[in-house]
């Protein structure tokens, strides 16, 4: 049974993906727990993933992939991955990478620092041996970079996937699901240069168990103008089902401009193509916002309780939950969101015991069904 594990880091992500041929990805990784600060809640994420892959026998994730370059979803990178580019990364307790996943940004844009440049450069070193990587995206800057390294850009098609597509090696048959990609697109949006939100990894990822597809959007940190481009490009092509949700990992910790340009007074109203979205969601859907506790007053930075509260009235609508990594359970003692993906849809384990280690699950059937997807 294929499983995600979303774990309480703030306001970053980091989510565990075990896929139901026993691959294991991780998208985004974010550890800044300081453990001499006892009001700090955040979650040690190196030692929590240690112990995951201590489950499974192994020191090797499948896939690790980094939605793009801002801290809160690479910081600590260099002290927990085994890298290759450079003997200071690598140590017998670190974890390896089999494969690599980056958006185009990662590696032509410039300038980056610690986390971010550790993992860039080590795209780069990947990129250059041709192997061990996926990018995504086609900016013009890639091909350019690759003529500078003396690399035939064609020699590096294969390591390449553009918005539009499914990535290779995720079938039905294989892994027992679809990953497909939304963002980030092949051109630069409209009086941009590098946004690293707009041009960040979206990736739609179809479960199929039995006769059930439970579909999962991952969504970075996209905001409300990605995402109307995604919605507009989807239903152009005709692939509405790339739309469909059961669960939503929503995007750049619970800020309303996931939603929409403005903040609202009391609730974040979506524009159209987002509302249209959200309106996607399964019955019995499970929204989670990987931020820190809900404020219960107005503020300017994120979580925005205007947001939440659009967030959990689509919940409300379809019978689903919203949930935050950072107050789930309880904010005093915030523990990771584990959702299974069985034949009746998505389950999520809910702690309803602290102290005690009792849990209980909350599973709700879900009306998806039907052979997969084309591409």
């Amino acid at each position: 049974m294929a499983k995600l594990t979303l774990y309480p880091v703030g306001n970053g992500d980091s989510t565990l993906i075990d896929f139901a041929d026993k691959r294991l990805m991780l998208e985004d990784f974010y550890n800044r727990r300081d453990p001499d600060d006892q009001r700090d809640k955040r979650i040690d994420l190196a030692k929590e993933l240690r112990a995951a892959l201590e489950a499974r026998d192994r020191n090797e994730f499948d896939v690790v992939a980094f939605s793009h370059s801002d801290d809160d979803h690479v910081g600590g990178s260099e002290d927990f991955f085994w890298l290759e580019h450079a003997e200071k990364y690598q140590g017998d307790d670190r974890p390896r990478i089999k494969e690599l996943w980056v958006p185009a940004c990662f590696i032509t844009e410039t300038g980056l620092k610690d986390s971010a440049k550790a993992i860039s450069d080590e795209a780069k070193h990947r990129l250059r041996v041709r192997k061990g990587i996926r990018v995504f995206g086609e900016p013009d800057g890639l091909e350019d970079w690759l003529s500078d390294q003396g690399i035939d850009p064609t020699y590096c098609s294969r390591l390449i996937t553009s918005a539009g597509q499914c990535v290779p090696g995720f079938t039905r048959a294989k892994g027992h699901a679809e990953v497909f990609v939304h963002s980030p697109f092949s051109f630069r949006m409209e009086g941009q240069d590098i946004d690293r939100n707009n041009a960040c990894l979206v990736f739609h990822i179809t479960f199929f168990e039995a006769d059930q597809r439970t579909p999962v959007m991952m969504g970075a940190d996209a905001e409300h103008e990605a995402w109307s481009s995604i919605v507009y490009k989807t239903e152009q092509k005709k692939r509405d089902e790339r739309l469909d949700w059961d669960v939503f990992r929503i995007s750049h910790h619970c800020s309303y401009t996931a939603l929409g340009p403005d903040k609202g007074r009391d609730i974040t109203k979506p524009v159209e193509p987002v509302s249209r979205l959200f309106e996607r969601g399964g019955g019995g859907c499970v929204l989670v916002a990987s931020s820190d506790v809900i404020p219960r007053t107005n503020t300017k930075q994120r979580p925005h309780r205007q947001a939440a509260a659009y967030y959990k009235k689509v919940a409300r609508d379809k019978d689903g939950d919203f949930l935050v990594t950072m107050q789930t359970p309880d904010p005093a003692n915030p523990k990771p969101i584990v959702v299974e993906i069985s034949k009746h849809g998505p389950i999520w384990l809910k702690i309803s015991g602290v102290a005690t280690g009792a849990s209980a699950v909350v599973a709700r059937p879900s009306p998806r069904q039907g052979p997969a997807h084309g591409k």
